[in-house]
């Protein structure tokens, strides 16, 4: 053998599979736990983004739950401390659960539209509560729910009729 083909002789000879040793499989091993690990943060990523959108949703549904009773209360500006409502769970036509065909007695205008505006609450909000105080012109509509994060205030709008 030349003294270059000696010297070659490292690249023309195959490593045999008892020289590896297992360092591939180490590698991808490797590889799999690393890949996991970042499908574990998209998916923690996802789940917080959903409880987001959850209270964002409900946050939204309030609001728009307090302009609706301080519509009904311009809507009947002739007695708007009819409307006037210590705080309390909210209500549902169900016997205080909600009722989907919920259609209101004949009663009083102010009665009805609390009826039904308390039956949307309980049917929209999970364990919503309630407050409306009437003060002169001034309304104070305070909704409140299990918002899953202590630190979330209650909505509360105030207007003048």
């Amino acid at each position: 053998m030349t003294p270059i083909a000696r010297k070659l002789k490292w690249y023309t000879q195959p490593t045999s599979l008892n020289q590896q040793s297992g360092l591939g499989l180490i590698e991808i091993l490797v590889t799999v736990l690393v890949l996991g690990i970042g499908i574990l943060g998209v998916a923690s990523t996802q789940i917080v983004s959903l409880q987001m959108n959850s209270q964002s949703q409900n946050r939204s549904q309030a609001v728009l739950l307090a302009e609706d009773i301080l519509d009904r209360i311009r809507a009947n500006p002739d007695n708007p401390g009819a409307y006037a409502l210590a705080e309390g769970n909210a209500q549902g036509a169900d016997n205080g659960a909600c009722d989907t065909s919920f259609v209101p007695a004949n009663a009083t205008v102010a009665a009805n539209d609390i009826a039904a505006w308390e039956n949307n609450l309980a049917c929209l909000l999970p364990e919503a509560e309630r407050t409306v105080a009437v003060n002169g012109n001034t309304v104070t509509v305070t909704i409140d729910w299990d918002q899953n994060d202590q630190a979330m205030n209650p909505v509360v709008v105030r207007t003048q009729i």
